[in-house]
């Protein structure tokens, strides 16, 4: 049954889905963890601090990509969670023609947004990243690095919203092999293109760039031959739906963007302090993504589960979405911060840190990871925010973080604490932020419950399913 999460346990939708999700986000980011290993064993940290700089600008394009998604996904699950008994007009699918049109047009949709993107990137590359910090010798490794991988921004595009709309179809199992393939396939060609074929960083980045077709391709298999989720382009609806689309991954990809505005500023902020400050900051980039993968995979997991019940109307089973998403963040934080307090001296050993850099490790063991209890409110909100139709919400949640809270708190501890600062004026942002977030998405839960703020379009849009769904009448984007 295609609208699985709308019946069973909420908490076990939300695990589930999160830790399928988290398993082949874990193999993309441990490879990316691998290579930041790989290359400090050439023993240059200026290479390290290359790929630091090059991470931070594809991120730019990387969160485009998750805006664009969310709104596929959002609107794909609750066409879903809307039309669960109708099946598509010719009988090939168990998905109604809206349902599959929505989410050919997302498809689409993606490489809109994604190829023009790419072309300004590539052009402007040295100076997005000398605007971040990056010069000299490491401008010009981070300019190389980021062209080849920032050449394949629409596959990554395509590759999000495949595994999107994977997660939407209750497939999680088949989403989580479909990035650990990805994940696979860059960790065997790591070692041979940066030392067998002597490629070095220029190696890393051509791995990077395959593992993204093979997500991608294997993606768009599982939706089409698996799920016939794909239909022919219907042109007369197109500028519908990306108008529909728009109202979603505008905001959503708003909220996205200004992430990698702040660490970017947090970036520059780094360098003052040296390349080996870079190098180590880099290193925790890396090693952040790995130990909170869980985060990250409910982030992408919230989303289906609440969508489907609101296209249902179960506004009650929304509200459990929620504090599952609290309950999920407190069970998988707590762990991970005992786990990494005990081996970042282990950690340091690996990656060669020198004692400043490894200081700075030590200090985002001890009093960093912790905190991330209360990003993870944040990452449980903002979805909320997207499946009530408030995604302008989401989007002052983020840039208050990033923008209002972060930029400030990252000068002002830095000039006093140094690198440290840097590190404890973000967690101080994310804290904050995750604490309002999670209460205005408990205030408008209860207000939704109440009746008091369901998106009148889309009543309209379930009252004409109602009314015109049993004949089959197609419905058209609103």
């Amino acid at each position: 049954m295609s609208a699985s999460y709308t019946e069973g346990p909420i908490f076990k939708h939300v695990t589930e889905l999160s830790m399928t999700s988290a398993v082949g986000l874990f193999a993309i980011f441990i490879v990316d963890l691998v290579d930041m290993f790989f290359i400090s064993l050439l023993g240059e940290s200026s290479l390290a601090a290359a790929i630091g700089f090059a991470g931070l600008g594809l991120f730019l394009g990387a969160s485009a990509c998750i805006g664009i998604s969310v709104a596929v996904s959002t609107i794909v699950s609750q066409t879903i969670g809307a039309d669960k008994d109708l099946r598509s007009s010719d009988g090939t699918s168990e998905y109604s023609d809206r349902t599959r049109r929505m989410a050919t047009h997302g498809l689409m949709y993606s490489l809109c947004w994604t190829i023009p993107i790419t072309l300004v990137t590539l052009v402007y590359a040295p100076n997005l990243l000398s605007l971040i910090g990056a010069s000299g010798e490491v401008l010009d490794l981070a300019v190389s690095y980021f062209r080849i991988v920032g050449a394949s921004l629409p596959i990554l595009g395509i590759a999000f919203a495949c595994n999107s709309l994977l997660r939407s179809v209750g497939s999680p199992r088949m989403s989580m092999w479909t990035t650990l393939w990805g994940g696979i396939v860059n960790g065997v060609l790591d070692p041979i293109l940066i030392f067998g074929a002597g490629l070095g960083l220029s190696g890393a980045a051509i791995a990077s760039v395959i593992s993204r077709f093979v997500v991608a391709g294997v993606g768009f298999f599982n939706i089409q031959r698996k799920h016939k989720l794909l239909a022919a382009p219907d042109w007369s609806k197109f500028l519908t739906d990306v108008k529909e689309l728009n109202g979603i991954a505008l905001p959503a990809m708003l909220t996205n963007l200004s992430a990698p505005i702040s660490s970017a500023f947090a970036t520059a902020q780094m360098a003052r302090f040296g390349t080996d400050a870079v190098a180590a900051a880099s290193v925790i980039g890396r090693i952040t993504p790995v130990l909170f993968a869980g985060l990250y995979g409910l982030s992408g997991a919230i989303g289906p589960v609440a969508s489907q019940n609101f296209g249902a109307k179960q506004i009650h089973r929304v509200y459990e979405t929620l504090f599952a998403g609290l309950r999920f963040v407190v069970m998988y934080v707590i762990p991970i911060t005992v786990f990494m307090f005990f081996i970042h001296h282990w950690l340091a050993n690996v990656f060669s840190l020198d004692d400043a850099a490894a200081e700075l490790l030590k200090f985002y063991a001890s009093f960093i990871v912790g905190s991330y209890i209360l990003f993870g409110l944040q990452l449980t909100a903002n979805p909320i925010f997207t499946v009530l139709r408030h995604p302008g919400y989401a989007t002052i949640s983020n840039v208050g973080r990033d923008l209002i809270l972060a930029i400030p708190l990252i000068f002002l501890f830095s000039s006093l604490f140094g690198a440290k600062g840097v590190l404890a004026g973000q967690a101080l942002a994310n804290a904050l932020a995750g604490l309002i977030a999670f209460g205005v998405a408990n205030w408008l839960l209860k207000r939704a419950e109440a009746g008091k703020s369901i998106d009148a379009k889309w009543s309209k849009l379930r009252l004409h399913h109602h009314l015109h769904g049993a004949s089959g009448v197609n419905h058209r984007g609103h």
